[in-house]
């Protein structure tokens, strides 16, 4: 199977600084098109390397992991979230082991996998302190992260041209086809 990479639906919707990490592993997965970009422990291992994130081994369990987070988070962005997604970030938040450092912050206090998700937990709390967070949003459509970049916060989609523009057609020919009978 040929690996191929996320589409870049979000780039006119992209996050700013640190939050585009979050942004882009929130989009390693497509639930429209059933796409999982970090299925084995290989696309993982690449997709880290191709963020500079230096990992030495990803296993099976690692990329499990990093899914069941993802997943997680996806939730929590969409602003919802199960009780079991909370009890997955709850745990995972507990291993994240952080030091911080007097010139970036919060930074990961191990390397590898371990350090990726407690930097991803680290930007994660950052943004919701500065308030930042409400402004990353996921599509009701197609559950694409993008970033929220209207004035009043109000964004719903991750593309009007796209989902939104499906949507309403969706809307518009079910109320048509009630009219109807």
């Amino acid at each position: 199977m040929s690996r191929r990479k996320p589409p870049q639906y979000d780039l006119p919707h992209a996050a700013p600084g640190s939050l585009r990490l979050v942004q882009q592993f929130l989009n390693t997965s497509d639930h429209e098109y059933e796409n999982e970009w970090i299925g084995t422990p290989k696309d993982f291992a690449s997709w880290l390397g191709e963020r500079s994130i230096d990992v030495a081994r990803v296993t099976g369990a690692d990329t499990a992991r990093a899914r069941r987070v993802r997943d997680a988070l996806r939730e929590l962005v969409i602003g919802d979230p199960t009780s079991e997604a909370r009890d997955v970030l709850e745990s995972e938040a507990a291993r994240a082991t952080l030091r911080v450092s007097f010139e970036s912050g919060l930074v990961p206090a191990r390397p590898g996998v371990d350090g990726f998700l407690a930097s991803v937990f680290a930007v994660v709390h950052d943004s919701m302190r500065d308030g930042s967070w409400q402004r990353l949003k996921a599509c009701p459509n197609c559950h694409w992260a993008f970033w929220d970049e209207s004035k009043n916060r109000s964004a719903t989609w991750c593309s009007m041209e796209l989902c939104g523009n499906r949507l309403k057609t969706k809307r518009y020919r079910a109320k048509r086809a009630t009219a109807s009978h």
